[in-house]
Parts: C-alpha cells; structure tokens; sequence
C-alpha cells in the first residue's frame, strides 16, 4: 500500500479570504492556476488545476451539480478523488494480476500500438495512383455499363417457367410487373439501372453473364441467395474512369492496405520464429483444463508466448465456437485475430513508438479503465441480485412503466404554405403514391418505416400537440389536415391506429429487471464508496485555495448557466 498521508487538511474557504480581503480592496477574481498546481492529493497522485478544468468541461450538462460556489467546486473535485480512491483499492487489490484484466490489457495495448504502427508505417505505403485506378479500370472492363433488368422469384422451376414464357412472346417488363418479389422493381418495370461489371457480379450476376449475354436475349435462372432471378440486358454504354474514380480509389485502398499489411505481418512473424505448440494444443483441447494447462503455451515467439488462456479469451471476445480445435483450424484463427495486432505491436515498441508521452498516456488511461470496471465488478454487480418475486411486484407496483404507448401510423404530405395544403387537399382522394408526391414536389418528409408509413406515439404529443390531436380524432383511410407543425403544413391519412396495452410479460420483467438491478448496483455502489472514503480518508489533503483558483467563478457561472439552457 502507499504510504498514508496526514489527516485530511482542509484550508480556509476562498471565500472567506475574499471577505476578509474585502474590508481592504476589492475581491478581484483571481487568475486560473498554473496548469501543475495541485488542488488536491491522493497518496502519491496530484490532481492538478488543468486536469480538474479539464473535467469540469467535460461533465454532461444533465450530470452538473446544482450547487455554486466552493460546493460545486468541491463537488467536481470529490468525483476526481473518488476515481482515484477506487483506483487505489483496485491496485492494493493487485486486480491488475488477475488473468482476465491482464489479458485485457495486453490485447488492447497491442490494438494500440499496432494502429500507430498502420499509421505510420503502412498507410504511406498503401496509396493509389491514378496509374494504379486506370489500370484496374481496363483489366476489370469497368468501361462497359450495361442496363439491367430483372425478375426475383422463389423457386427455379418458377423462373424457368416465367423464362418460357418470354421465348414464346410474353413481355419481360409485364412479366417483371406481375412477377418480380421486389415491389420498387416492380414499379419499374423491372429495371435495376446501369451496372459495370464489378456491380453487376455483386448483384448476382456472373461475370461470363455479364460479358456474354447478349442485349435483348434473357440469361437461364442465377441463384442469389435462397432465390432466382432472371436476368436481361436491353442497353450498352461506354463511360470513363472519371466516372468512377472516387469509388475505385475507395476500395483498392482497402485491397492495397489489406495486402500491404498481410506482407509485413508475415514477414515479422518468420522473423520472429511464430509457432504452434503441440502440448499448448493437447491443452487448449481439453473440456474443464486446469490452472495449469491454462497457462500452458500455445504459440511462441523470439521474446514471448500467447497461452492457452490467452487464446480462449479471444474466442469469448469474438464468439467463436471451441468445437473447432484441430491444429489447422487454431493457427489459421490466430492468423486472422491474433498474430496482425501482436506482431504489429511488437515492431511499434521496437520503433520506440510506446515511449511517446501520448502514447504512455493513452496505455495508462486504459490499464485504469480496465481496473475501474474489474473493481465494479467485484465489489458491486457481483454483489447484487433480483429475485423473481422483485421483478412481479415492481411490476405490480408500478403497471404505468410497462405499456407500450398508444401508436398512429399514417400517410403525409408537408407542404410549405397553408395555401397550397389546401390547394393539394382539394386534388387528393386518398388513392395516390404519397411518398412519389411528396419527392416530385420537393416536400420534407419524415422517416418512414419498411411500410411506407410514418408512426407516432403518445409521448410525440409533447412535441407535436395539435398533430397528435388531430390524428386520435381522424377516421382511417381520409384525407385530414392540413395542421401546422414546426416542418410545414401537414396533411395525413391515418392508416391503422392501436390502442396503450401493457408489454409482454418477458419483456416488462426483462426490463423490470434491469432496472431493479440498476437501482441496486447504486445503492451499494454508493455504501462501497462511502467506506472507501473513509478507509483511505488519511491519503487525502485539499487545497481549498488553490481548488477556488482553479474554477473561478466565471468559468463555474458558465457551466451553470449551460445546465439551465440544456
């Protein structure tokens, strides 16, 4: 443990100074503290005038303290000491040591050095020259822009037939209208656009498709995904690489600093001697492995080893199956997740790049971050519980909380004036492609859903009042409006309304039990904290004076004055 401080010394409020100071001169506000003073200390930690400034600025509006004054001066500084108060026990603890937290922070300590290191060192080597675009634009036939169109169905035997159908005279656009699943390409005849190559075979279309069907005939049924399409080209266009130059830099940018990468990662990896273990292996497979076969080695490197544990954590992060153990299976894993940030990383601290002052920042930064949670963890999450009787009665309790809010989904057109609102209504009877409408004349528009519709819900009648009036007394399916909301003037046919009804029990205890839980964690989280403060009061020491500096009351006023405005 650190050496324990004196008691907590608390100096003479700066107000008071100032009141004193008063019956002489005037109390001029005082300049901001150099950025090193110290306002307090915690152990061996400083907090300094900057770093206290720094977080003042930082806090939510909504997360602010009410007071003014020295209290809210010390209320920020509180939550300063607190993060270090916390940190310090985490540290006592040796939480740090335990396999989970130290895993974690090597593999974000590798993430972030091996992004330095793509930074600097393989992003310069990872450019496109307009050479590099041409010649990719000629090799792929990318000049070449043919106009699609298309029929989706479910089955094969379906497009076979409706290909038949076409070679004995019926028309691909009718057939495209009354066929098609997709309802937009239905709308268009069946027309997908102009596609060059590289879109169309990403559209299902094989490449030989693409280069060898001729305009005007129709391909045999193309699989795309658990569906058919058929295909037909009925125009040819020439384009240039100006067209599409933005995009083909895009993407063989990713290509070149995919490839770029992929090289170097293998060149320090047989550098470095990366192998696989046979005995890390036997132990990765085993069903409960103990301690020791945990840390056994599953691959090594000049200088280090990645171990069985190590590994395992990786899976868990990204969800993958332990059923998948055979060797091939585990080095081609940790080729793709593993061996790029570590190797990378490595070449990072050979380059000095982890001594950099920001760089040792950050690292720390996070190596606290990683304490914080692992210390929540134990001394508050692990240590609450909701039972099922909890959730009931909360519920029971508390029935308001669990309705999913009465809802209106209507059509609407958000015309720019009164006059032509009215003018539009008079015109409408109901049976018109609102959204087609709304696009031709160049009204706004508000999100709609899958359906074409825009939804409300009871709590949209706080900002929109008279809107969410006029809808509750609409009858479905007329014409209504026009009413003025903050987007124009607005007139809307009411599709379907539903009623306020209670949620689903799994969702109402689901929610019900997290927020129980919520309230738990920070009942305790508050006692824990409370005998932390205690338990560590004699490593404390505020410097009243300084901490008045260091939020003049300036600075202190603005911050109030933007919680009030928020």
């Amino acid at each position: 443990m650190r050496k324990p401080l004196n008691l907590i010394s608390i100096r003479a409020s700066f107000r008071s100074i100032c009141a004193a100071w008063a019956a002489i001169t005037a109390c001029s506000q005082p300049e901001p503290a150099p950025i090193d003073t110290p306002v307090a200390r915690v152990g061996e930690i400083q907090i300094t005038s900057e770093q206290l400034r720094r977080f003042a600025l930082d806090v939510l509006p909504g997360l602010r303290p009410a007071k003014q004054g020295q209290a809210a001066r010390q209320d920020y500084l509180q939550t300063m000491i607190d993060r270090e108060l916390i940190l310090s026990q985490a540290r006592d603890m040796e939480l740090g040591k335990k396999p989970a937290v130290h895993i974690s922070r090597e593999l974000e300590r590798h993430q972030y050095l091996a992004n330095i290191y793509r930074q600097r060192n393989l992003l310069p080597r990872s450019q496109i020259t307009d050479a590099d675009i041409k010649r990719y634009f000629d090799q792929q036939n990318l000049a070449r822009e043919r106009l699609v169109t298309a029929i989706m169905v479910k089955t094969e035997a379906e497009a076979e037939q409706l290909r038949q159908q076409f070679v004995d005279g019926a028309s691909f656009a009718d057939l495209a209208v009354q066929h098609t699943l997709d309802p937009m390409v239905a709308e268009r005849e069946g027309k997908l656009g102009f596609m060059n190559r590289s879109l169309a075979r990403r559209t299902g279309i094989p490449a030989e498709v693409f280069d060898n069907l001729p305009t005007g005939e129709i391909s045999p049924p193309l699989p795309i995904g658990p569906r058919f399409h058929l295909v037909r080209f009925i125009e040819d266009r020439q384009v240039g690489v100006e067209s599409q130059r933005e995009l083909l830099a895009t993407n063989l940018a990713k290509v070149k600093r995919r490839e770029v990468e992929q090289q170097e990662v293998e060149l320090l990896a047989y550098e470095s001697n990366w192998q696989l273990l046979p005995q890390g292996l036997d132990a990765l497979k085993k069903t409960t492995p103990t301690e020791i076969d945990l840390k056994q080695p599953l691959f090594t490197y000049d200088g280090g080893e990645i171990t069985c544990e190590e590994y395992r954590e990786v899976l868990k992060r990204r969800r993958m199956p332990r059923s998948t153990l055979d060797s091939t299976a585990v080095a081609a894993f940790a080729r793709r997740t593993i061996l790029p940030e570590l190797m990378l990383a490595i070449a990072a601290e050979k380059a000095g790049y982890h001594l950099e002052e920001q760089t040792v920042k950050q690292l720390t930064q996070a190596d606290e971050e990683l304490l914080l949670q692992a210390i929540y963890q134990l001394q508050v999450s692990s240590q609450v519980s909701v039972s099922e009787t909890d959730v009931g009665d909360y519920i029971d309790t508390h029935p308001e909380r669990f309705m999913i809010p009465e809802s209106i989904c209507f059509d609407e057109l958000i015309a720019p004036t009164a006059e032509e609102a009215q003018d539009l209504k008079a015109m409408l009877n109901g049976q018109e492609d609102w959204t087609a409408l709304a696009e031709t004349r160049g009204f706004e528009h508000r999100p709609r859903n899958a359906d074409g519709l825009v939804c409300m819900h009871s709590y949209n009648s706080t900002p929109y009042p008279k809107l969410w009036s006029a809808l509750q007394k609409a009858d479905i399916g007329i014409v209504s409006g026009p009413i003025r909301t903050r987007a124009g003037f607005t007139l809307f046919k009411v599709a379907n309304k539903e009623a306020a009804r209670p949620e689903p029990p799994p969702q109402a205890q689901k929610r019900a039990h997290s927020i129980l839980t919520q309230q738990a964690e920070q009942i305790r989280f508050d006692q824990w904290l409370a005998i932390l403060r205690e338990q560590y009061q004699a490593e404390v020491e505020i410097y009243d004076e300084e901490l008045a500096t260091a939020l003049p009351e300036a600075l202190l006023a603005s911050l109030v004055r933007q919680t009030q405005d928020n």
